[in-house]
Order: structure tokens, then C-alpha cells, then sequence
């Protein structure tokens, strides 16, 4: 099978799908919060400390907010961040309990306790199923949801990622986290190697922070490659990470930077010949995401050849009903589909291994 010229759509479940190295991958967006409080809840010190403490701190803010844990913790993480997002806003919804800036500085607590769970599970690996993928097929680019570097580490790894310019690294100076437990600014010169793939993530990342002036982000909480082929080394979250959790009204993309990531995935949807959305289960509540896709979609006279990967049956459906010009095919893990592609063979029911020359993939 030949899927020509996809644009590569990443969502949570392709994190949580991932193998990378450690048993623990990013939980889904259901599980997250409950996932949180058993990684940090009621643990003391060790290697974890800074974890723990990003947790307490979050608590802490919620209570401020008039919110306990136990109230909120079978909740959807879209759920909290929509909450406090518009108690935080909405001056109206206020209802006598909680200011706007406790709602706000819960919201930022949160974020920080995103990349901490996501460090903890595995979030800044690379991933193998991930890399079959990226070299079984030619993209024109990545669009991801997620704010993880899985995808970011994998294609460090194949030497595909351009994190110098511009769109990706932000701000010029990056803030680069010494052996002494310090940090120090480190200026970067914008590359265009060859070969390299556009990622585009739509919501932030853990390892882009806030800059202290104006709109805007920088490289931050990690060390940088320093050859071809090397990762991010991920030391810390930035006390003031650039991401967007999953809000109804994203703010921040319409006033911020990422709006120019939005609008190249709209260019970039566009013009591709098909589209491989792993992951991204298309949630009702992410209103600006279903736009996105429509958009793209608009001037389309034949229907988009579109591969679902989901184990959800039903994202079929509403993937059909979101961006209607769409001709889907659906597979329910991304082993089935890289098996489709020549890329793993069935050894055995659930068994999957590399096809024969590709065992170094």
C-alpha cells in the first residue's frame, strides 16, 4: 500500500500508543488527572522531589480557588482546564467564591503538573512505532496536539527535525539548564538543513517557555543537540511552560504566536494528498480543532483520502461527520497499519515483529 504525500496528525492516543523506553506511556486525556495523583500523591522527596512539589503547589492553588482534589479528580482534564479557564476570564461566572487570579494561577499550576506526568511517562522519548511510520511514509509534515516530545525526540533521531528555526525554537535565546542546577541564555542562529520534516504543535509543548516580556516562547528545561542524531536531554519543566491545555476558547491562539502554526496546518491539511490523523480521537469540546480541519477541506471537489488510527470505532464517525469531504479508512492500532504498509509482519495474534530489513528501524 502507498498512502501519497499525508500530512501526519498526532493526537494523545499516539503518546499513549507509543513504545518507547520505561513500561509508562502519556495517559489519555480521561485518565490523566487520576494517573497524576498516583504518580505524586502522598510521596516524600528522592528523585521525584520536583515533581511532588509542582503537584503540592497545584493542590494548593486549587484549594485557593475553592476547589479540592477529590472534587475534581474524576474529572476530564479538558473538564478542569475549561472550568478554571472560565472562571479565570468570564468575570460573570465568579458566583461570590474564588477571584480570577486564583482560578488563573490554579490553571498555571496545572500546566506545570502536565509536564511533570508527562516526563514521568515516557513523554520525552522516542518512540519505535513512531519512527516506522515517519519512514514508511513520505509527509510533507507533522500536525500534532500534543504537548509531549515523542515525535520531537524520534525525528531528532532521524535527523528530520529542524529545531533551529524559527517556528519551532521561538525566541533566539534559549535558556539551557546548566550541571550545577542553574541555567544560563544561549543564543541560537536560525539553520535550514535538508531533508528535515515541519512539526507543527498546535497546543505548546513542555519544553517551550513563556518569555518573561511581550507574546512569545523560547527553548527552555533542556539541553540541545549538539550533532545529528542526538535528542533533547530533558532536565526540568519550566516554571512557566508555553502550552495550551485543552480549553474551549484558546486565547492564546488567536492573541499568541501559535496562531502562525494554526495557519500553516491549514495550508498544510490543504494541500496534502491524504492525511494519517493517529491518536486524535476529535472531541466535542475542541471546537477550534474541528474548524481547523474543515477549513482545510473547503475548496476540496474530491473527497480526501483520510487513515484513522484509533482503536475507538466511533472517532470514524465523528472524523466523517466533522470534515464531511473525507474518504476514511480505518485501522484499529498503528501496528495494523504499519503491517498494511510491509513495515511489521504478524508473527502471531498480537504479536508483531519487523519485517525482514527493517529490524534497525
Amino acid at each position: 500500500m502507498n498512502i501519497p504525500e499525508p500530512v501526519i496528525v498526532l493526537g494523545a492516543g499516539a503518546s499513549h500508543g507509543a513504545r518507547v523506553d520505561g513500561k509508562k506511556t502519556p495517559p489519555l486525556d480521561a485518565d490523566f488527572l487520576s494517573e497524576a495523583q498516583q504518580l505524586f500523591a502522598n510521596r516524600h522527596g528522592g528523585k521525584d522531589r520536583q515533581h511532588i512539589a509542582a503537584w503540592r503547589v497545584f493542590e494548593n492553588h486549587l484549594k485557593d480557588a475553592k476547589l479540592k482534589f477529590k472534587e475534581v479528580k474524576n474529572w476530564r482534564l479538558e473538564q478542569l482546564s475549561t472550568f478554571l479557564e472560565a472562571r479565570s476570564n468570564l468575570r460573570g461566572l465568579q458566583l461570590g467564591t474564588g477571584r480570577p487570579r486564583e482560578y488563573t494561577r490554579a490553571l498555571d499550576s496545572l500546566k506545570v503538573v502536565i509536564g511533570h506526568v508527562l516526563l514521568k511517562c515516557g513523554g520525552d522519548k522516542a518512540c519505535q512505532f513512531h519512527r516506522m511510520l515517519f519512514q514508511a511514509v513520505q509527509a510533507r509534515s507533522i500536525v500534532s496536539f500534543n504537548y509531549d516530545l515523542i515525535a520531537d525526540q524520534t525525528l531528532l533521531q532521524m535527523g528530520k527535525l529542524n529545531w533551529r528555526s524559527a517556528n519551532y525554537r521561538g525566541a533566539k535565546v534559549a535558556r539551557i539548564p546548566s550541571k550545577k542546577g542553574k541555567s544560563y541564555s544561549r543564543p541560537l542562529e536560525t539553520a535550514k538543513p535538508r531533508g528535515t520534516v515541519p512539526l507543527l504543535k498546535l497546543h505548546g509543548s513542555i519544553h517551550w517557555e513563556k518569555l518573561d516580556r511581550g507574546d512569545g516562547y523560547r527553548l527552555s528545561g533542556c539541553r540541545l543537540p549538539e550533532s545529528n542524531g542526538e535528542t533533547f536531554d530533558v532536565v526540568s519543566v519550566p516554571e512557566h511552560p508555553y502550552l495550551i491545555p485543552p480549553v474551549a476558547s484558546k486565547i492564546e491562539i488567536k492573541d499568541g504566536v501559535l496562531r502562525k502554526h494554526w495557519y500553516s496546518a491549514v495550508h498544510e491539511l490543504h494541500d496534502a494528498k491524504s492525511w494519517i490523523i493517529w491518536g486524535y480521537s476529535f472531541p466535542q469540546i475542541d471546537t477550534i480543532a474541528q474548524v481547523l480541519f474543515r477549513t482545510a477541506l473547503d475548496r476540496n471537489k474530491k473527497p480526501k483520502p483520510v487513515f484513522v488510527v484509533n482503536p475507538d470505532a466511533s472517532v470514524v464517525e465523528r472524523v466523517k461527520d466533522v470534515c464531511r469531504k473525507v474518504k476514511v479508512k480505518h485501522y484499529t492500532s498503528i501496528e495494523s497499519l504499519l503491517y498494511e504498509l510491509g513495515i511489521l509482519e504478524e508473527k502471531q495474534r498480537d504479536n508483531w515483529v519487523p519485517v525482514i530489513g527493517q529490524e534497525d528501524v
